[in-house]
């Protein structure tokens, strides 16, 4: 079935070997040729229902089965009256293009040269024109260094102006597990991801480039007819998150909905501690402690005069109940602040740590031990990739390079959760379950939004008692940058003002109703 990826519907995501067994395991229950017919056929049923007005499609094929792909939509195509034509990629000759391609490809050429689809090499000249362009150049066919000719194709692909760009699988040059690419990848304008997602279209540096993402099973159900097919993660939408969200109940209390504190904010950066309690506050808690390791702060916060401003001390020895304790936004390095840090990690609560306690962590090893020690009482960690290398001794372009093996590290060294933001980010529990955020956008990177995310996700975790809540958390953050982008543009956005906006996005969610059957109050990680 052919339908658009969006924040709305979760969705398996799957690894290059778990997608091959599918396959296999399919074509081997199948008549031949059957899953390239319904591939090429799905990419043309996507060119035609997006670009109906394109006239002009050239299909750039590779020598592989992503080629064979785009010579079954370049012959649907070419039936339906558009004017393809396809270029023939990688080879020096077309005749010696042609004796490489595997078995199905090979069909899929046959196909196209009794339909007469007009066909030619890529002979390094200036690339047709054309009012779309079909990236059928690799696939999940690329390993190790790409060629210098396919290289080529994909600059002149890139450099060409006006015609969107429809990729195959994903865009030549990108990892599918990963999300990196090589020296040079396409630059879609939307992406067909066939039989299931790929991570590598969900999170990494190079993940943006697939443009709009849609998705088709191919008929093939892996949760169905492959069952046994380890799925790597989970695209999070809006079906799994509301569950995961408090519901208000008339009778509720203050004392019901859970204690946050929050200690950091150190002398100049008492505003990231302020921030993430106000997020807190905004989000659902019962009511909001902060204490301010900068001794000459203000005893009042006059922006949110709600949250209560203790001395570090008491909140420390004040825990108990349904509180969770979030330690790092502004707290600075030093060792006062290390030393509230240990006392914290000693507290038998849900813990959040965040910014510099993550600093204090990747230096300090006895910190590490009371992280380690404390399971398993909840505790999540949510770095950004600079901080995620701290942690594990590496550069950040090995944690870019892939994210999801980045982050089950981190969860299994310290055995909690994780939060590794960035572009699709990673979350990842303590059992190595992992789920990679559905929404956000550039909005969100502006001072003061990780300590934002900080403090919604300890609200949510008095709230519920529940740590998958943090899904919730992560979810609702990045959905306020697309709801305000929606109504006010690229810009304006601040770590102020979104709290607000995460708010609003919660209260547009469907209601959530019981379902049969499921037990509402179980916590399913």
């Amino acid at each position: 079935m052919l339908k658009r990826i969006s924040p709305l519907q979760s969705e398996p995501v799957y690894r290059v070997d778990a997608l091959r067994q599918i396959e296999s395991e399919a074509a081997r229950t199948l008549p031949p040729h059957s899953l390239m017919q319904r591939a090429g056929s799905a990419v043309a049923r996507l060119a035609q229902a997006c670009y109906p007005h394109a006239r002009r499609v050239v299909v750039l094929a590779g020598a592989g089965n992503n080629g064979g792909d785009g010579l079954v939509a370049a012959t649907q195509l070419h039936q339906a009256g558009r004017d393809v034509l396809v270029l023939a990629c990688g080879g020096e000759t077309l005749n010696e293009w042609r004796s490489r391609l595997p078995a199905d490809a090979a069909w899929a050429w046959a196909q196209a040269q009794t339909a007469e689809v007009r066909c030619a090499l890529d002979d390094h000249s200036t690339l047709p024109e054309a009012d779309l362009y079909i990236d059928a150049l690799l696939g999940l066919g690329l390993s190790g260094p790409m060629r210098a000719q396919m290289a080529e194709i994909i600059q002149k692909l890139n450099a060409q102006r006006g015609a969107p760009v429809l990729s195959v699988d994903l865009p030549s040059g990108l990892d599918a597990d990963t999300g990196a690419a090589t020296d040079v990848c396409v630059r879609a304008t939307l992406t067909l991801s066939l039989l299931g997602l790929k991570p590598g279209l969900c999170t990494g540096p190079a993940s943006t480039l697939c443009g709009t993402l849609w998705h088709d099973d191919l008929g093939v159900s892996a949760a169905t007819h492959h069952p046994q097919v380890a799925i790597d993660a989970t695209w999070l939408g809006v079906d799994l998150i509301r569950p995961l969200l408090p519901d208000l109940t008339q009778s509720a209390h203050k004392g019901q909905r859970g204690d946050v504190a929050v200690i950091g904010g150190a002398a100049g950066m008492t505003g990231a501690a302020l921030l993430a309690a106000r997020a807190a506050a905004q989000l659902g808690a019962g009511r909001v402690f902060v204490g301010l390791l900068d001794d000459q702060a203000p005893a009042l916060d006059l922006l949110a005069p709600e949250l209560m401003l203790r001395s570090p001390a008491a909140l420390l020895d004040a825990q108990g109940g349904r509180t969770c304790l979030l330690v790092g936004p502004g707290a600075g390095c030093d060792d006062t602040a290390r030393s509230y840090l240990a006392q914290a990690l000693a507290q038998p609560v849900p813990l959040v740590l965040d910014a510099d306690a993550l600093n204090l962590l990747a230096v300090t090893d006895s910190l590490q031990t009371l992280l380690r020690q404390r399971n398993p009482i909840t505790t999540l960690l949510t770095p950004h990739p600079l901080e995620a290398a701290r942690l594990l001794g590496a550069s950040v372009q090995a944690i870019e390079s892939d994210r999801l093996t980045a982050a089950r590290t981190l969860a299994q060294r310290f055995a909690c959760w994780i939060v590794l933001k960035g572009r699709g980010t990673v979350i990842v529990s303590p059992q190595q379950t992992a789920w990679i955020n559905a929404t956000g956008n550039g909005l969100l990177a502006t001072a003061g939004s990780g300590d934002v995310l900080a403090g919604s996700a300890a609200a949510l975790l008095a709230a519920t008692g529940k740590a998958s809540s943090v899904l919730a958390a992560v979810w609702l953050h990045g959905q306020a940058a697309i709801h305000y982008a929606r109504k006010h543009g690229p810009g304006g956005l601040t770590a102020t003002t979104l709290p607000s906006w995460m708010a609003a996005s919660w209260a547009d969610l469907p209601y959530r109703r019981p379902r049969p059957g499921i037990d509402e109050n179980a916590d399913f990680c």
